[in-house]
């Protein structure tokens, strides 16, 4: 059976074996997902297709896809920057579009995806990547799929991803895998101190748009349900919700809040730190004039990168002032 785990192929390249090739695994697969859905295959090795969040995860851990789904081509995801897509096939590179065809062609064993509850949710039981319940429906029939809830801490999601690569049989105990993982819990720790030095400070996560700025409740954002766990004040909006996971302003009003620190949505479709320079209220924030800008990612789903993340808040933190 062709398969798709194994270990990095270079230092520093997460990736699993080259899309197709045997593992040489014996036994069986079961894998209890957090729909509380269970997969049980009488073999290992299995071939698997990914949407492009779950495939991130994934190949960090060294699995590799046989095909992946997303919203833009393989070359030029961001959510795929960095890994070798070496003999993956792309079926689906428009948000909600999977190519059935294609999908079938690549006789997958188990598709691989997250899901989101509350507002947004396109229908009962959507799994991210899929548009319409229909198109789900022939997903599944050609292949069974197994979603990690991806609104839980991105700590839990992680580790949920590596439940299900072990269980896929790749090495996540040891190797790479495991040198990532105490790296990134360092960082944590280092981040858990930094927090408690500086508990003077709070830090506010904002998605900047066209023609809203929407103020993060972090209740409900993996990322920020992680820092307020490790010490960081996290601020909750106190205004009128336009849904359950934003308080959305005028431009006008940007400037409501006043923290010490602002994290911005590092989604590409977002406004940037150039972008935002043009707004006279995004200056008028204090933390901003003060250069105690961070990034926001929302959720992370890997170690290398979450690392990254938290390191990245930390040196924010420790060169921060109350303003």
């Amino acid at each position: 059976m062709t398969g798709c785990a194994g270990q990095p192929e270079a230092a520093g390249q997460p990736a699993g074996q080259q899309a197709g090739q045997q593992t040489g695994a014996t036994g069986s697969f079961s894998f209890t997902d957090d729909r509380a859905e269970t997969v049980r295959l009488d073999k290992q090795g299995l071939r698997v297709v990914a949407q492009e969040d779950a495939a991130n995860a994934l190949m960090h851990l060294g699995i590799k896809p046989v095909g992946i789904f997303g919203g833009a081509p393989l070359n030029g995801n961001p959510m795929l920057k960095g890994l070798d897509l070496t003999g993956v096939e792309s079926v689906g590179e428009v948000f909600g579009e999977v190519k059935m065809e294609k999908l079938a062609a690549l006789r997958p064993d188990v598709i691989v995806s997250t899901f989101y509850t509350g507002d947004g949710v396109l229908f009962p039981g959507g799994v991210y990547g899929f548009q319409t319940e229909k198109m789900q429906n022939d997903a599944k029939a050609i292949a069974p799929i197994l979603a990690i809830d991806s609104t839980k801490p991105s700590s839990h999601v992680i580790q949920r991803f590596s439940e299900l690569a072990k269980a896929l049989g790749a090495d996540v105990d040891g190797g790479t895998v495991a040198q990532a993982r105490t790296t990134w819990q360092s960082a944590v720790e280092e981040l858990k101190t930094t927090a408690k030095e500086r508990s003077n400070l709070t830090v506010l996560a904002v998605t900047p748009a066209q023609e809203q700025v929407y103020f993060a409740v972090p209740d409900l954002f993996p990322d920020l349900l992680d820092l307020k766990d490790w010490g960081v004040d996290v601020m909750t909006p106190k205004g009128k919700l336009v849904s359950s996971y934003y308080e959305a302003v005028s431009w006008e009003n940007a400037a409501k809040y006043q923290p010490s620190v602002v994290l911005v949505d590092a989604r590409g479709y977002t406004l940037g730190n150039e972008a935002l320079k043009k707004y006279p209220t995004w200056n008028a924030l204090k933390a901003v004039q003060a250069g105690q800008v961070g990034s926001w990612v929302r959720v992370s789903l890997n170690y290398a990168d979450y690392t990254k993340q938290v390191q990245d808040l930390t040196a924010v933190l420790k060169r921060a002032g109350n303003v």
